[in-house]
């Protein structure tokens, strides 16, 4: 009997936190490879997929070619970006996810490339006035305000030209590797965490990539092409799938980093993974 609702996340250490609370509350098992823990009541299947958009797809594909639930939770730890005023251990919604290598490459057409700060500014916090890039900044403010910018960091257009052809057909915005979550999901699960976990929980836009951001310089680039609240390297993926099989989703992360920070002492994954727990408890107990 499959759980009315799939919770999949990338790593267990994500869901450390969830399993620790519940050390007999769910049983493994093996079908077509792929290990799935339920809860004894049915209530809930949990699905390891590993990391990355490849092992994504297909734990979700061998998933729902077997069972049907009534949504996906998809959650776990995501780097966040600074334009949106969280904190580690927030949480945020995804309201689309966007796999930023789909599209066509013309950036040696002529075509205007990404103005990013000059990058002896990325070697300051991310707080500095020239990283605040964003164009869903709530204050206005001059993205660019700060030291002179220059043109072509990285020698490519972002966001991508559109595709020729839908990824998922019917949805246009695939030719874009853009995926719209399910809105009244997004709009509920917001709601209910915004009243029930103890910290900061926003809706926006989230990018999925398959080569981690390192640099400061780079997440300016994807803060002023995309707007993005957090970076995942599964969510467009799973949101993918779930399009094909017409089964709902939703996306909810808790952050772990900043975008760009790669010196791990400024991470705060213990904190994160706790916020993906309470995410996780406070959803299956409503159920939406």
């Amino acid at each position: 009997m499959a759980g009315q609702v799939l919770i999949l996340c990338a790593t267990r250490l994500e869901m450390a936190a969830f399993f620790d609370r519940n050390p007999a509350g769910f049983t493994g098992r093996s079908d077509k490879g792929l290990t799935v823990f339920s809860s004894p009541d049915h209530i809930w299947d949990l699905v390891i997929s590993g990391p990355g958009v490849f092992n994504a797809a297909r734990a979700l594909t061998v998933y729902l070619e077997r069972f049907r639930p009534e949504f996906i939770l998809h959650t776990g730890m995501a780097g966040m970006f600074d334009s949106f005023g969280l904190h580690l251990g927030d949480a945020a919604v995804a309201v689309t996810d966007t796999y930023i290598h789909t599209g066509v490459d013309r950036c040696r057409t002529g075509r205007k490339q990404i103005t990013v700060p000059d990058p002896e500014i990325m070697q300051s916090r991310p707080d500095h006035p020239a990283f605040k890039i964003s164009r869903g900044r709530p204050d206005g403010a001059d993205p660019l305000s700060g030291p002179a910018p220059h043109h072509g960091a990285y020698g490519y257009q972002m966001p991508l030209d559109p595709l020729p052809f839908d990824l998922v057909a019917g949805q246009k915005e695939t030719r874009q590797g853009v995926y719209t979550l399910d809105p009244d999901l997004a709009v509920s699960c917001s709601d209910l965490l915004a009243r029930s976990l103890g910290c900061r929980v926003i809706q926006g836009p989230f990018v999925t990539v398959s080569s981690i951001t390192g640099s400061y310089e780079k997440a300016a680039v994807l803060s002023q092409a995309f707007s993005p609240v957090m970076e995942s390297m599964e969510g467009a993926a799973a949101a993918h799938v779930a399009a094909l099989y017409q089964v709902p989703m939703v996306e909810v992360r808790s952050a772990s980093n900043r975008v760009g920070e790669r010196d791990k002492n400024q991470w705060n994954i213990k904190k994160a993974v706790q916020t993906v727990a309470d995410i996780c408890e406070i959803i299956l107990k409503e159920r939406i």
